[in-house]
């Protein structure tokens, strides 16, 4: 699942997320959108506060979609 279908179904922004994960709320923004991968901590916390419904392998998805534009 992408990051932002889960942010949107939890009722999330990039704030909220942000607060639980100790980003900032601009780089939870990027991630959204493919313009940037996070770190390896952050893609772990991001695993874990989505249950594994969002993947590394979503996150990367993201980057591709984002590059194929």
């Amino acid at each position: 699942m992408r990051l932002r279908e889960w942010m949107n179904r939890e009722n999330h922004t990039a704030q909220t997320l942000g607060i639980e994960l100790g980003a900032p709320m601009r780089s939870v923004e990027k991630w959204t959108r493919g313009e940037r991968f996070p770190r390896l901590d952050m893609a772990h916390k991001i695993i874990q506060v989505t249950n594994g419904e969002v993947s590394g392998n979503d996150l990367i998805a993201e980057q591709i979609q984002r590059s194929k534009m």
